[in-house]
């Protein structure tokens, strides 16, 4: 073995070592790209009002969307001690129909919730967001003698 010849292998060696840091490079870019520029925008909750009726002889709250956005049925949820259900399966509907204003809905032990509504009971309004993996409540009710 003569002195005088190339090593090979060290080369090979440190084009490996430039290719693999040059590809995570590229990950990480397109990563970082992905996440803050074709990321879907999250404009918050919508902006919605409702009124609560509560039926004392027959432990019923009737939910009325009131004024504001329009929002999916299967994204809001009626949140109590005893139930967790959507707007859509209170009402029966397709879960892309569009809650809008005047509609109405009884949450009450005879229907999806499952459950009697007490006059001290809590019930929130939930949204849900899909993309954000995340929930807003948007209205509540405390009770019969609540504020």
């Amino acid at each position: 073995m003569a002195a005088s010849e190339p090593d090979d292998r060290a080369v090979s060696e440190m084009m490996a070592v430039a290719t693999l840091v040059a590809m995570a490079l590229l990950l990480v870019v397109g990563m970082g790209l992905n996440v803050f520029l074709l990321a879907p925008s999250d404009s918050g909750a919508p902006s919605a009002n409702f009124t609560f009726r509560y039926v004392e002889q027959s432990s019923a709250l009737i939910v009325t969307h009131e004024t504001g956005d329009s929002i999916r049925a299967a994204d809001v949820y009626v949140e109590g001690q005893d139930g967790n259900v959507t707007w859509a399966a209170l009402a029966g509907w397709n879960e892309s129909r569009m809650i809008q204003e005047g509609d109405i809905v009884q949450v009450a032990q005879g229907g999806a919730y499952g459950a009697p509504i007490g006059a001290n009971d809590e019930i929130d309004l939930v949204w849900w967001n899909a993309t954000a993996n995340g929930t807003a409540v948007l209205d509540s009710w405390t009770g019969a003698d609540g504020p």
